[in-house]
């Protein structure tokens, strides 16, 4: 079973268990599944972009350049 086959079988599982709950319930969840997309989007973005937690700026911490 591939990935991709899991994730409609998640989905589908999840609007099923979304359909048992009240309206503020519903929205509670909506609004946790976008917001971590959006995470995961933005992170995604982050690592594809270049960026590295680990890079250490060269830039000396004085004002005037003197250490």
């Amino acid at each position: 079973m591939g990935i991709v086959e899991l994730k409609h079988d998640n989905l589908g599982k999840l609007l099923e268990g979304l359909s048992l709950l009240d309206g503020q319930d519903q929205e509670r969840i909506i609004n946790m599944v976008d917001t971590l997309d959006l995470t995961d989007k933005k992170v995604k973005n982050e690592i594809y972009s270049g960026f590295s937690p680990l890079k250490v700026d060269s830039a000396s911490a004085y004002a005037d350049g003197k250490i």
